[in-house]
């Protein structure tokens, strides 16, 4: 004889621990279950039957799972309820805080100087820290027998691009011209922050890792007047004080002509001071005029437009900022010289 579902129930019910709950589950829906025999017996019965007993045997075995579940779940809740009874928590008393992080120096002087340019209508474009030599190199006015093409200058990778050279580790902001030149066409104007690395001796003015921020501005009739006068303006912005520029005549691939640029110093107002070697200017960052080369390898008519170039070394603009002796403090980790900040 089948026991009834009243009487079913007063087992489940009466249970007082899980194991007690597994053994009842093992009983009736275990592989020696009683309902099983009447499985297996349905063959034997007419369709109508089949159907009419099936579906009894079906709803007896769903209840019984049901009030299995359910007693599991109430003995569950009452462990943690009795848990909780015993380990009285008071949530007036202060827990443990957690140290609350903070931007590092570089982090912090590159929002600002993305803020300042956000201002003025640039474009902020970030590009990736992977590159082809065509990028890097070729794209810039770079010819392949360049001396920065080779290892001692420039970190390979194994591997391979599109045009079956291996992807190198950018080594100067400008890789992303092209690519950035072609995606906003022109006339256009953007800054672009980032990491470039270079294969190169470690000391307390050189790393193999470091950020640079470039800026382009490309339209009609653009020259060197427009860039002498956006500079010290920029610059100001960035110190927070009056800083005027003087330009010296240099060479580089991607600009011509290019200049390297000497800001006054900003903590001694060109009076002369350790930081500046009492020579009273920085030199702060390279500019130029984009060279045609580099507007026609982008697909841009150099007879029509034209554009200049800045690039700033964020470690040295830090560095000076902050009387920071080494720019390797940035990138060794050491959570004392981050946490002076």
């Amino acid at each position: 004889m089948w026991l009834s579902k009243e009487q079913i129930s007063a087992e489940i019910l009466a249970a007082t621990s899980e194991n007690e709950v597994d053994q009842i589950q093992n009983k009736y829906l275990g592989k020696e279950w009683p309902i099983s025999k009447e499985f297996k017996n349905l063959w034997a019965l007419s369709p109508e039957e089949k159907k009419a007993k099936g579906q009894e045997l079906s709803e007896r075995k769903n209840f019984i799972e049901w009030l299995l579940t359910e007693k599991k779940n109430k003995l569950k809740a009452e462990k943690i309820n009795e848990l909780l009874n015993k380990e009285i928590i008071d949530s007036s008393v202060d827990g443990i805080k957690t140290p609350e992080g903070h931007y590092t120096l570089l982090n912090q002087a590159r929002r600002k100087i993305e803020e300042i340019f956000q201002w003025m209508g640039f474009h902020i474009e970030y590009g990736h820290d992977m590159v082809s030599k065509f990028e890097n190199f070729y794209s810039v006015n770079i010819p392949a027998t360049h001396p920065a093409t080779e290892m001692h200058d420039t970190f390979y990778l194994h591997q391979q691009a599109n045009d079956w050279e291996n992807w190198i580790m950018r080594t100067h902001t400008s890789a992303m011209q092209n690519e950035l030149i072609k995606k906003q066409w022109v006339p256009c104007k953007f800054i672009v922050p980032g990491k470039v690395y270079r294969y190169e001796n470690t000391d307390a003015s050189h790393d193999t890792v470091f950020w640079q921020v470039e800026w382009v501005v490309i339209d009609r009739d653009i020259s060197i007047a427009h860039f002498k006068d956006l500079m010290p303006k920029v610059l100001s912005a960035i110190f927070q004080a009056d800083i005027t520029i003087r330009m010296r005549p240099a060479f580089f691939p991607f600009v011509e002509p290019g200049f390297e640029i000497d800001a006054s110093c900003p903590i001694c107002q060109q009076k002369g001071c350790p930081l500046c070697k009492q020579t009273g200017r920085i030199e702060i960052l390279g500019a130029g005029m984009i060279h045609p080369n580099v507007l026609e390898q982008a697909g841009v008519d150099s007879s029509i437009y034209s554009g200049y170039a800045f690039w700033i070394w964020l470690n040295r603009l830090v560095a000076i900022t902050y009387w920071i002796k080494d720019i390797r403090l940035f990138t060794n980790g050491d959570l004392r010289f981050i946490k002076s900040f």
